[in-house]
């Protein structure tokens, strides 16, 4: 997944009015374009809340908020649609906590293990795509919750 689509304040307003963002909290000041962002690296998600949609910052992979540490965290970066209500990591929050992640690109690897490629995918208009995406909130430390998020295959 790239995040290079917003590299200035005037590109993150054109995507904060374009997907109805109410509420920046701290994304717009603490956001940071990059080249690619991996698994575990922190991006941004949308979530929505009574028709009132807001941007917040959230860690690539799925940490639920039942669980101790975030070991599992870089194996929950994808779910899979068709167990989503199946998997115990992954059902409460598809009831209750979907967003969207959004990014401008995304990699997917193609060739021989040993001599993975990267292929870039993106919209030929160079428009923002969205991912369906789910979140939690955990708490690594006492009173600290951090948002881990992760996208819908």
């Amino acid at each position: 997944m790239c995040g290079r689509f917003i590299s200035t304040w005037d590109e993150w307003r054109r995507v904060a009015d374009g997907l109805g963002i109410d509420d920046e909290g701290d994304v717009a000041a603490s956001y940071r374009p990059r080249f690619n962002i991996a698994p575990t690296d922190q991006h941004f998600i949308i979530t929505s809340k009574f028709e009132r949609r807001k941007a917040q910052r959230a860690r690539w992979g799925l940490v639920n908020r039942w669980a101790t540490d975030n070991t599992r965290a870089s194996q929950c970066i994808n779910a899979r649609a068709e167990t989503l209500e199946q998997r115990a990591s992954y059902r409460e929050a598809f009831h209750q906590r979907r967003c969207v992640v959004p990014a401008d690109a995304f990699y997917e690897w193609v060739g021989p293990k040993s001599k993975w490629q990267p292929l870039w995918i993106h919209p030929r208009a160079g428009c923002l795509m969205l991912f369906a995406g789910l979140y939690e909130s955990w708490y690594p430390a006492r009173n600290q919750p951090e948002v881990t998020f992760t996208i819908v295959t």
